[in-house]
């Protein structure tokens, strides 16, 4: 044994600075190059993937517009105004006439008044009243509540009924 040592003086190994900064730099770039490699995998994976599916629904090529068909109202469209009847509001119609026959109405007319560009004035087969829509609300929300109205009122004799207006319903 020499003087000035430890038994274990001989196994151990100096390090100098030098080697286990090269050993840290070793470390540092085994992990930025895995990174490297698993982003270059995903992008090449998109690639594919996206080629992929080209190549597969190529002779399939879905045309939106053909199947996503708007209906067209078939109901009586009185405008008052005389400046004709907008793509949206003959949409909006068409789509409380469904809401309305899902519930079991019938739309006779739709009246559009003179000087009020978003309300509807909607008459049903076998009420001699009128119901007032809004545009600016969905249809199958103003349908409930017209629905709702008429079932308060038991289907009486109303003038109209107003529901352009979300939680509220008046009637005359």
């Amino acid at each position: 044994m020499k003087r000035g040592q430890t038994i274990v003086a001989k196994r151990e190994r100096q390090e100098s600075a030098s080697e286990r900064m090269l050993a840290r730099k070793k470390v540092r770039n085994k992990r930025i190059l895995s990174v490297v490699v698993v982003v270059l995998i995903l992008i090449i994976l998109t690639i594919l993937g996206v080629m992929g599916w080209q190549v597969l629904f190529k002779d399939k090529v879905i045309d939106t517009k053909t199947e996503a068909t708007t209906p067209e109202p078939t109901v009586e469209i009185v405008d008052e105004a005389g400046v004709g009847v907008s793509g949206r509001i003959k949409e909006y119609i068409a789509w409380l006439e469904q809401d309305f026959k899902e519930l079991g109405y019938t739309v006779t007319r739709v009246d559009l008044p003179r000087d009020k560009s978003r309300e509807l004035l909607v008459s049903l087969d076998g009420y001699d009243g009128y119901i007032k829509m809004n545009i600016d609300r969905g249809a199958g929300v103003s349908v409930e509540d017209a629905d709702r109205m008429i079932k308060y009122l038991n289907g009486g004799g109303f003038e109209y009924i107003d529901v352009r207006v979300e939680g509220k319903g008046y009637y005359k």
